[in-house]
């Protein structure tokens, strides 16, 4: 099968000289040959309600791909009707399958009655129901006829042979009762209908279609086929949410990720196949030149202003750049809730391809589609950090994280209650676990936390700073737990400054998670009892300096 795809380019020159090319008023025009020569006139055009055969949603727009049928009659004009008003024009292309031949592409932009007329189109429900609607004032058209013929019938019958209305009185009387019941009737159906209807359109009606975009396409065609239009629209956007649940007496743990998909394209989707990926179209394409430095001499009497002023001259343009290009990203973006199932890895691109047909209306809001589920054991702990609160927080690991999830929202709920919101960063959660919320039957008490300073050596004199912090756990649960304590040592960045420190008991990891300088303790803790920590440092370092820490 051949695939002829046409890139479209749309110019707003407004000065040009062309005389206007079937009354369009933006209108693109790609001339293609037919048998070497133009193709003038049009034999006939089709127009009609396109599907939508797929919607791809990044980070601030969609692109999305329709499909129109082509009747194989020879020469005829497709019309793609009621696209949104949003449409990238320079992204429009066309793609004709089989041996179809294309010729000019044409962008109508239709404002008042025009655009009104496709407020409900596409709309499955109300379709239905303006069909059932139609064939209700159809059927009640057909005994109002009826109904009319009877009396004309009955005119005729006084007109021509009144001697013998007598004997057809009660047969003519019969049928106009029949008749007028079925009316009366049919008028209730048609009632009840215009309502469910009107409630429908009430209901429908996602967004207000001040100008829609039209497009036709001028194609010629032996046999049947397809046309397919391919477009970007602003106003779309996803973000991934999730939703962790604990139970901490089975100790097994599931999480749901979800999609919420938003859009104001001027475009209701409805039943359409979506992809979402994590690519942010917004941002810079190509990486920056590293800055090179211009150095220079100058005079020992020159003006010191000038030596101070000169580096700021140079590196003046470089960031009014960086600002203009920051303030041109963000232009094109309209503010809207960002909103991330089978998920295909493409060198960092993850993209996300619902099974279920989806609907989203132009309006906003928010639909929410579930995209994956991970559950298994879990191995659970409970952490304290005594020196920054004395408080103690339930964790779980986590070891069937995938890194296809992106970042996102994370509700956690622990023992089917919801405990608080966290973040889904793959890379925190797989090193540190899953914090779900405090443990108020651990008790942290701080018993001591006192510095001592001083001197040793009579000639060469060092001062010293010792240190002692000490912290008891009570664990009032009824069941033994795994309780993890993370400390601290101090670290020397000066040769002549020592460090020596002490911890009862011994640290089960130091360099906890390659983090340089904090240290882990671990172990189980039995029920309704203490457990005691102590670390002592001592810090020497010559008396004729001063300590400067967290440098």
């Amino acid at each position: 099968m051949n695939a002829h795809v046409i890139q479209a380019s749309v110019s707003t020159d407004h000065g040009s000289a062309s005389p206007p090319l079937n009354k369009v008023t933006r209108c693109l025009v790609l001339p293609l040959m037919f048998g070497g020569s133009a193709v003038l006139g049009l034999s006939s055009a089709q127009a009609g309600m396109s599907n939508v055969e797929q919607v791809t949603i990044y980070q601030g727009l969609a692109s999305v791909t329709r499909a129109l049928p082509i009747a194989g009659n020879g020469e005829q004009t497709v019309v793609f009707s009621c696209l949104s008003p949003h449409m990238d024009k320079e992204s429009l292309s066309v793609q004709a399958m089989g041996n179809v031949n294309v010729g000019e592409i044409s962008i109508e932009e239709l404002t008042g009655e025009q655009a009104a007329q496709c407020q409900y189109q596409g709309d499955a429900k109300v379709q239905t129901q303006q069909s059932t609607l139609a064939n209700i004032n159809a059927e009640l058209e057909a005994a109002r006829l009826a109904k009319a013929y009877l009396q004309n019938l009955t005119k005729a019958t006084q007109v021509n042979t009144d001697s013998t209305i007598a004997n057809n009185a009660r047969d003519i009387e019969t049928q106009a009762t029949s008749i007028n019941q079925r009316i009366l009737e049919i008028q209730q159906r048609q009632a009840r209908a215009q309502d469910a209807l009107n409630q429908l359109m009430l209901g429908s009606a996602t967004s207000t279609f001040n100008n829609v975009t039209q497009v036709s396409v001028r194609t010629a065609s032996r046999s049947p086929s397809t046309l397919k239009l391919h477009y970007q629209v602003r106003g779309a956007g996803w973000e991934p949410a999730y939703q962790a649940r604990l139970n901490t007496t089975s100790e097994q743990l599931s999480i749901t990720a979800s999609a919420i998909i938003a859009q104001q394209t001027g475009e209701n989707w409805t039943n359409v196949p979506v992809t979402l990926s994590t690519v942010n179209p917004n941002q810079s394409t190509t990486g920056q030149l590293p800055y090179v430095q211009r150095l220079s001499l100058y005079e020992e009497n020159q003006d010191a202003n000038v030596r101070r002023e000169s580096p700021m001259m140079d590196a003046a343009p470089v960031m009014m750049a960086e600002a203009a290009y920051t303030k041109g990203a963000g232009a094109p973006m309209a503010p809207l809730p960002n909103f991330t199932v089978s998920s295909q890895n493409k060198n960092g691109i993850i993209e996300y391809r619902l099974p279920q047909l989806v609907s989203i209306p132009s309006d906003g809001r928010r639909v929410r589609t579930v995209i994956g589920e991970q559950s298994g054991s879990s191995k659970l702990w409970i952490r304290s950090t005594p020196s920054a609160e004395t408080a103690a927080y339930w964790y779980a690991s986590a070891p069937f994280l995938t890194p296809d999830w992106v970042d996102g929202s994370l509700q956690l709920y622990r023992d089917d209650n919801y405990v608080g919101q966290s973040r889904y960063s793959y890379q925190m959660l797989k090193e540190q676990g899953i914090g779900f919320g405090s443990d108020p039957n651990m008790l942290v008490k701080e018993l001591t936390n006192e510095d001592k300073q001083g001197e040793k050596g009579v000639l060469n004199r060092t001062q010293t700073i010792t240190t002692t912090n000490a912290y008891q756990f009570t664990n009032q649960h009824n069941r033994s737990v795994r309780l993890q304590v993370l400390g601290s040592e101090p670290i020397s960045r000066d040769d002549s400054l020592k460090v020596t420190v002490t911890h009862t008991p011994p640290v089960t990891e130091r360099d906890w998670n390659d983090n340089q300088g904090i240290v882990a303790w671990e172990f189980d803790l039995p029920s309704k009892q203490s457990h005691v920590i102590r670390s002592t440092s001592q810090v020497s370092y010559p008396a004729n300096k001063l300590l400067a820490g967290n440098r």
